[in-house]
């Protein structure tokens, strides 16, 4: 016991009993044999290699984890051990990596410092170096990481699915004319940087023309960023699209949170519906159009932003604006470049053309379709247009026994339809009276159709009174 009361053997620095103590000799070579000694008892792998890359030292350590005889090692090149060794670029770079992981010739990693050793401003050598002290720290902290990694690359490759366009003008079905000129334009705009303004009927693809012009253009190997206006809240669209910072609001992400507006730098962002966009966030987008910074809501430091902005919507905009639902600016900002999509119904000679593309997608190449039931589709009046197109085929598909599409696969309104759609080449005409009757009878169920039975709607449609639809209505038996 010493003066202070403590037992002599804590005053023994920790592993003392274990290590004994290293004598240091006078002559340098012995000095050099002296500090391999002591490197060979570190918790620490180590390895000195020359400006060759080839190996002076291995310590114990690394030879127990590397199961090589370090004797044989001296002379050999580090990569005849770790084949993937980054080692050389350090001596060429005389940079240090510090925590870098690193494969080795048994299929297991490490992660290791790698620092260079300079004589007279000269790289001559590089020592390498394990992070950690023994090999079954290394093991658990490196199968953490390995898993880890593959959780990050997931996840990545899922963003990376989510932020890419995947169809091309190509890749649009149909012949059409008025489809092959809104096709012809929309790729002459997608060579520039302006924004870009898709109008079309709910189900008519303006998606896809969206994707298409990403893909044609300049961005093409940007990200991607699609935002449907009309299925985001509207408390909730301005954070969606220009961010956060922390604590905006009460429910707030810790650190905040970016926008999708930031997520689409340096690419394309497309907002769809963009008719349902609140006149507030209309007049921050454009801002950020004219200024290119964003400021994220609740804060006040801004973000240099860069992106192509492609926009859609089934709605009349003018209309919106003399309502002072839209704001004029932010339209005549957007209608610098519009396209125009075809509804279905203007061009059925696009039909059958879609039945067999969505029957071969499906998997279903070999069904052949009766052509009853191509002019069947060919009549009805498709009130959403290729979306209910695509989706009476995927029915048929689940309904097909055989191998031939038939009229008994549609859905009933479509059949039923056929009995109100003229025949193009009649081999009979009735009176005038008789065939303006059916025609009437024609153009109300379409009308109905288009607005889901809403009787006001279509009153409003064919201009006629509610009290008159409904007795027209009486008289067909609609």
């Amino acid at each position: 016991m010493n003066v202070a009361g403590r037992s002599d053997k804590l005053d023994k620095p920790y592993g003392a009993e274990t290590i004994p103590p290293v004598r240091l000799p006078l002559d340098m070579g012995s000095l050099v044999e002296a500090f391999k000694h002591i490197l060979d008892r570190v918790y620490s792998g180590i390895i000195f290699c020359d400006k060759d890359s080839k190996i002076l030292f291995m310590n114990r350590f690394y030879a127990s984890l590397l199961k090589a005889d370090r004797e044989e090692a001296v002379g050999k090149h580090i990569r005849e051990y770790f084949p993937l060794s980054r080692l050389p670029v350090v001596l060429e770079t005389g940079q240090p990596e510090l925590g870098k992981k690193c494969s080795l010739r048994t299929n297991l990693a490490l992660l290791v410092n790698r620092v260079p050793i300079e004589r007279d401003g000269e790289t001559v050598g590089v020592v390498l170096q394990t992070t950690f002290r023994d090999f079954t720290e290394i093991n658990d902290v490196m199968t953490r990481l390995n898993l880890l990694e593959k959780e990050v690359n997931f996840y990545k490759e899922g963003l990376d699915s989510i932020l890419s366009a995947t169809h091309s003008f190509e890749s649009i079905v149909g012949g059409n004319k008025r489809l092959v000129d809104a096709k012809r334009t929309a790729e002459k705009y997608a060579r520039t940087d302006s924004p870009v303004l898709i109008l079309g009927a709910t189900g008519t693809g303006k998606e896809l023309f969206a994707h298409a012009v990403h893909l044609a253009s300049g961005r093409r190997n940007g990200p991607f960023v699609c935002v449907n206006c009309a299925a985001i809240p509207r408390e909730l669209l301005e954070s969606e699209l220009f961010g956060y910072t922390a604590g905006a609001f009460t429910g707030a992400k810790r650190g905040g949170k970016s926008g999708k507006i930031e997520m689409a730098h340096g690419g394309t962002l497309f907002l769809d519906e963009i008719g349902d966009l609140p006149l507030n966030a209309q007049a921050k987008l454009l801002r950020v159009l004219e200024t290119k910074k964003i400021e994220r809501v609740g804060g006040i430091k801004t973000f240099d932003v860069d992106f192509r902005l492609v926009a859609a919507t089934n709605k009349g905009l003018r209309e919106m604006i003399h309502r002072n639902e839209f704001r004029e600016d932010v339209f005549y900002r957007l209608n610098t470049m519009t396209v125009e999509i075809p509804a279905l119904s203007e061009r059925t000679d696009d039909i059958s053309a879609l039945v067999h593309f969505f029957l071969k997608s499906s998997g279903n190449k070999n069904v052949e379709v009766s052509e009853s039931v191509i002019k069947m589709l060919e009549c009805y009046s498709w009130p959403g247009n290729v979306r209910e197109l695509k989706n009476v085929v995927m029915r048929a598909v689940s309904l097909i026994e055989g191998d031939t599409f038939e009229a008994e696969h549609l859905p009933m309104e479509i059949v039923r339809f056929q009995s109100d759609c003229p025949d193009p080449t009649p081999s009979h005409i009735g009176s005038l009276s008789t065939e303006l009757k059916r025609y009437e009878k024609k153009v109300l169920a379409q009308a109905l159709r288009l607005n889901n039975g809403n009787m006001s709607k279509t009153a409003r449609l064919l201009g006629i009174s509610r009290s008159t639809l409904y007795e027209k209505c009486r008289a067909h038996e609609l």
